[in-house]
């Protein structure tokens, strides 16, 4: 099998009433992936039931569809892709994921063509859909693709990096065997292949719900599962609980938690208590000062891990004030960066300096903190609205996700902030499917959505993400004809002395024309309970839940 060197590893009850939900659980025996964990033969089904507090619900399970983070976490747990980055040597207590090393999930084998355009992908042998029992083949994986290019969702953007485009690409050899033609060659081929929207479906099944008005079950799939993953979807209790249970027909490691309670407690203050006294596990999306309680209490840990998340405020450019680039730097050097980073996260993170991550391996070798002019400057925000016609400031928008005490936390800062140059902004906090709905449609004037990242640690897989002209999450509509061109000639290059200069060029545009905010680059933290094993971190942050086990 060819595998291609990657990139370097990247470096944080509607009350208590849900108390009550938590039930015991009972399964099939698994094993620990650290040295520590219990013994899964000799664990109750208590110990081997894993419960995480969660701030709001899975919005989908149609794994072409996932974009909140929430959301692709239970997707990549439950959906086979088709590779995915093997483990490193844990330190610690915590391994990071290798990102030039890929095991199978519904590969069995993958191979590519001296220049690449070829890609030969076998199926996995002998693997079933447990919801239906029908096998896993080609044809599901063909098929999953098919859906892909219809629908022109998550997945056909991943393919079309890689130049996959039309399903005439996609040629049948037998049950298990397809081979691909006219791909792109690509330094992040396999990095793609293993994003959370490639899952596999079951074909035959999905099938049998598609009408003549939605021919690819949009509908059906959205509330339904039809995959195979490390876990399966056993129930899904609207705005209360997920339930996953192991796969039995896991073609890896057998999990220690053969139970995973996926718990909504919208108060980041619930899923603290939660968290202390011991009735959850892991609690997602603490504020700051939850997460120093939460280091100081007895039976948990914080972890906080250097990462790539990027907390930014997003403007629409489609509209006013917005379409003017002098409004949107005004705001850029309005914005408290000190007070969000010292004083909402608590020092776990660090200023951004543009749209690539200070923590990506890029932001050192292209040397772009030169590029980066923005700090707060009161004065310069003031002059910079008058020159566009707004001394006397504006007011507009900003929709947060309901939940994330460090959004709403961040938002008062800038409310504050702004507030000294005349500009007055509503924060309006939205569910998570209201969140997704409003950025989909472009409906908002302006957005923070939590923390963002890039999957893929490099800036073709960046601007081929956020800053392309219609790329599918531009959601604040930018567009330059001379980023366009500088990052789509630099498409099949892999070296990277030879795209610096494109890149460079490119970045620099981008934070000149500031469409958004880039406040905070923080670091992953996650708060759990004392006795969990075995964390692996990977560059998208998505918890996979198969290597963790418990202390025995």
């Amino acid at each position: 099998m060819s595998i291609e060197t990657a990139r370097r590893r990247s470096a944080s009850l509607a009350g208590l009433l849900v108390v009550a939900l938590l039930v015991t659980a009972c399964g099939s025996s698994d094993s620990g992936s650290e040295s520590g964990a219990a013994d899964a033969g000799s664990a109750s089904a208590e110990d081997r039931t894993l419960r995480v507090a969660i701030a709001g619900d899975v919005e989908t399970l149609d794994p072409a569809f996932g974009q909140a983070e929430l959301t692709n976490l239970v997707l990549k747990n439950v959906y086979l892709q088709p590779i995915q980055y093997l483990p490193g040597e844990y330190q610690d207590g915590i391994a990071y994921a290798d990102t030039t090393s890929y095991e199978g999930q519904s590969l069995e084998s993958w191979s590519f063509s001296e220049d690449r355009r070829t890609i030969t992908l076998k199926v996995r042998e002998g693997l079933t859909f447990p919801n239906s029992g029908n096998p896993v083949t080609a044809q599901d994986f063909i098929w999953t693709l098919e859906r892909a290019l219809g629908t022109q969702a998550g997945p056909a953007w991943v393919w079309g990096n890689i130049g996959v485009t039309e399903l005439g690409q996609v040629d049948l050899v037998d049950d298990t065997t397809i081979v691909i033609s006219g791909a792109r060659p690509s330094a992040i081929a396999e990095p793609l292949m293993r994003d959370q929207t490639l899952g596999l479906l079951d074909s035959v099944e999905v099938k049998k719900h598609a009408t003549a008005d939605d021919p690819w079950a949009l509908t059906w799939l959205s509330q339904n599962y039809a995959g195979n993953g490390r876990y399966l979807v056993d129930s899904w209790e609207k705005g209360s609980k997920m339930t996953l249970v192991a796969n039995p027909e896991w073609p890896g490691e057998e999990p220690f938690f053969n139970r995973i309670e996926l718990l909504v407690v919208p108060q980041s203050s619930n899923r603290l208590a939660l968290l202390q006294s011991g009735d959850v596990d892991i609690a997602f999306d603490l504020s700051s000062q939850e997460l120093d309680t939460a280091a100081g209490s007895d039976g948990v840990d914080v972890m906080s891990i250097a990462d790539r998340q990027a907390l930014n405020l997003g403007m629409n450019l489609r509209n006013a004030p917005f379409d003017d680039v002098r409004v949107r730097q005004a705001l850029s050097y309005a914005a408290p960066y000190s007070g969000i980073v010292d004083g909402v996260l608590q020092g776990r993170a660090v200023p951004s300096q543009g749209p690539i991550s200070v923590n990506s391996r890029f932001f050192d070798l292209y040397e772009l903190g030169d590029l980066y002019p923005y700090s707060t400057d009161l004065d310069q925000a003031r002059s910079l609205l008058a020159e566009a016609g707004l001394a006397d400031g504006f007011s507009f928008e900003l929709i947060v996700p309901q939940g994330l005490p460090y959004v709403e936390a961040a938002a008062a800062n800038l409310k504050s902030s702004f507030a000294e140059i005349g500009v007055d902004m509503t924060i309006t906090p939205v569910s998570s499917a209201t969140m997704a709905e409003r950025l989909a449609q472009r409906d908002f004037e302006a957005f923070m959505r939590g923390y963002l990242t890039d999957y893929v640690d490099d800036p073709y897989y960046h601007f081929f993400l956020w800053w392309g002209t219609d790329v599918v999450l531009n959601w604040v509509g930018y567009s330059n004809a001379e980023v366009d061109e500088a990052y789509l000639s630099m498409a099949e290059v892999a070296d990277d002395d030879v795209r610096r200069e494109a890149y460079r060029a490119a970045i620099g545009q981008v934070v000149a024309d500031a469409p958004m905010l880039w406040l905070a680059n923080a670091n992953y933290n996650l708060a759990m309970r004392d006795d969990i094993t075995g964390y692996v971190h990977h560059p998208d942050t998505l918890v996979f839940f198969s290597p963790l086990g418990r202390k025995g």
